[in-house]
């Protein structure tokens, strides 16, 4: 299947399917609001949104890359690189925790298609 109809169906899952503490979250629905993070998969855990370039392989396989990613449940609003390394980031909102997300993203690396 196409990423980026996987990307899309997992988006729809997330903000209208199941509900679980993601729902109706500020972070979730900035998150979805933004054409670049839209692109990716969406993977909400331990209340943390995080990001995938990547199709998420069925647990317990490790995804193949990870993103900065949003602690949620603020304000402020917390965005980190891969596991913890570095703070990126405090946000007032959720819209601005999404904007510093999407300036920190690595490009692609090489081979790798962009969505």
């Amino acid at each position: 299947m196409d990423e980026k109809i996987e990307a899309a169906q997992s988006w729809r899952e997330l903000v209208h399917g199941t509900s679980g503490w993601w729902s109706g979250d500020p972070v979730v629905k900035a998150a979805y609001e933004d054409p670049t993070l839209r692109t990716l998969f969406p993977f909400p855990t331990h209340g943390t949104l995080k990001f995938f370039r990547y199709a998420r392989q069925p647990y317990p396989a490790v995804p193949r890359e990870e993103l900065p990613f949003i602690v949620c449940g603020g304000p402020p609003y917390r965005v980190f690189t891969p596991g913890y390394e570095q703070l990126v980031g405090e946000a007032t909102t959720a819209v601005e925790a999404v904007e510093l997300v999407v300036a920190s993203l690595p490009d692609p690396a090489p081979g790798e298609s962009e969505h």
